[in-house]
């Protein structure tokens, strides 16, 4: 199971990567080649998070992104919102919809899920962009080491 989108994935990478290089603007495509992200959905991904105030986006050839907020204050779950995915969470395991009558008819799994479900939030919640740093880290250092 997917815990949430390509959307959130590649937001996420991104985020770490610019957090790892946060002494300059990055382009998008730099991003895109060294995370092996499809450049038109990670532009829109990129000018969303602008739009949102998570970047700062410069124009022109010297332009790129940056980080604007502190990646030890955004936590993954901010970006699960910030992409308008929380609503995902709200979804039944058995059922494609909110499980609207779990306290009149709860499916079997329900009391199980809600007891897991509520550990990811709390995983997203507490796991912030500085921590994916390290990850992405010994992601560039194996990029480097094959010649990629």
């Amino acid at each position: 199971m997917m815990i949430y989108s390509d959307t959130v994935r590649y937001a996420l990478m991104a985020l770490a990567y610019l957090a790892l290089h946060k002494d300059r603007l990055v382009k998008a495509e730099e991003i895109a080649k060294a995370q092996n992200i499809p450049r038109p959905f990670l532009s829109k991904i990129l000018h969303e998070l602008a739009k949102r105030e998570v970047l700062l986006s410069v124009k022109g050839p010297k332009g790129g992104f940056a980080l604007k907020v502190d990646p030890k204050e955004l936590s993954m779950w901010d970006v699960v919102v910030l992409m308008g995915e929380e609503n995902k969470f709200q979804t039944c395991v058995l059922m494609p919809e909110k499980c609207d009558v779990y306290e009149t008819n709860p499916c079997i799994v329900h009391h199980r899920w809600e007891k897991l479900k509520r550990k990811i939030i709390d995983f997203l919640k507490e796991t912030t962009i500085a921590d994916l740093i390290s990850v992405e880290e010994r992601h560039l250092a194996e990029l480097l080491s094959s010649g990629k």
